[in-house]
C-alpha cells in the first residue's frame, strides 16, 4: 500500500497519478514562458531540467533562475533535475560538479523535490541524506534510453533504490517490443503492492510505451511526464491531451 507524500497542496501516491510538465528552455525567457504556461494548463508538478540551462555553470545566474521559476509557478510543486549525458541528459559534468549543482538548489529553498540518478554516483545514500537535511525530498532515478532489461534485473533495481532512503523511486526505459512494456508495468505493479510503501515513477518511452504514461492508475505509477513545450523524453504527450485520456480512463476503472 503507497504512502502518499504531500508536496505543498499535491498528494503524490494517492487518487489518479500526478501530471507533471518538464521546462526545457536554454534562456531565461523560454523557461518563463514554459513556467507560465504549465500555470495556466494547471499541471500537478513542474520539472526544471537545468541540464538544458545555457547558464548552468554560473551558479549565481542558475540560482537565480531558479527562484524566478519558483516565482512563476506560484504553488506548484518544482523538481529539480540535472540530467547527465550518461542518462540521456545534455549534462557534461563531474559528479563532484553534479552533487554540487543538486545540493545548491536544495540549499536555496526554492526547490519542493530533487532527483538523484541513483546508479551514476557512488556514496549516493550519503548524498540523499544531505539533500534531505535541507528539506527537500528526493527522487532516486535510473534511466535507460536504449533498452529494457529483462524483471528481475528491474525489479532489483527498484529494491535497490528504495534502500537508499530516497522518498520516490523513479524508473524509465526504452522497450523494443511491446513485451517489454508489459514487463515495467508488471514489475511496478509487483514492487508497490509487495515491496514498498514508496510513491512509485515508471515509464516506458517513445511511442511503443506511451500506454505506460496514460495507465500509470492501473499498474501503481504515481507520477507521469507531459509536455508543454520540447519533450524531455520519448513519447510525452501535451498536458491537457494526457489529462484528457486519464480522466476518460479513470472514469473507466470507476463504472467497472
Amino acid at each position: 500500500m503507497t504512502k502518499e507524500i504531500k508536496i505543498r497542496e499535491i498528494s503524490i501516491g494517492n487518487g489518479q497519478p500526478k501530471i507533471c510538465a518538464p521546462m526545457t528552455g536554454k534562456d531565461r525567457t523560454a523557461l518563463l514562458e514554459e513556467a507560465c504556461k504549465i500555470r495556466e494548463v494547471k499541471a500537478d508538478l513542474a520539472e526544471w531540467r537545468a541540464d538544458f540551462y545555457e547558464e548552468l555553470s554560473n551558479e549565481e545566474r542558475f540560482l537565480d533562475m531558479l527562484r524566478e521559476i519558483r516565482c512563476e509557478l506560484g504553488e506548484i510543486p518544482l523538481i529539480f533535475t540535472i540530467r547527465t549525458a550518461s542518462e540521456g541528459g545534455n549534462a557534461e559534468i563531474s559528479e563532484k560538479e553534479y552533487e554540487e549543482y543538486i545540493l545548491a538548489a536544495a540549499e536555496s529553498g526554492n526547490a519542493d523535490l530533487v532527483d538523484v540518478e541513483y546508479f551514476s554516483h557512488e556514496n549516493v545514500s550519503d548524498l540523499i541524506s544531505r539533500l534531505h537535511r535541507t528539506g527537500v525530498k528526493v527522487i532516486a532515478s535510473t534511466h535507460d534510453f536504449e533498452k529494457t532489461d529483462d524483471s528481475n534485473i528491474l525489479k532489483n533495481r527498484f529494491i535497490d533504490m528504495d534502500t537508499s532512503g530516497a522518498d520516490i523511486l523513479k524508473m524509465a526505459v526504452m522497450p523494443q517490443k511491446f513485451d517489454d512494456v508489459a514487463d515495467l508495468m508488471q514489475v511496478t505493479k509487483e514492487i508497490t503492492e509487495e515491496y514498498t510503501e514508496k510513491p512509485v515513477i515508471a515509464m516506458s518511452m517513445g511511442n511503443l510505451g506511451s500506454m505506460s504514461r496514460i495507465a500509470g492508475e492501473n499498474f501503481g505509477s504515481a507520477v507521469t511526464f507531459a509536455t508543454v513545450g520540447k519533450a524531455s523524453a520519448p513519447g510525452q504527450f501535451p498536458v491537457e491531451e494526457l489529462r484528457m485520456m486519464m480522466n476518460a480512463l479513470h472514469k473507466k476503472n470507476v463504472e467497472d
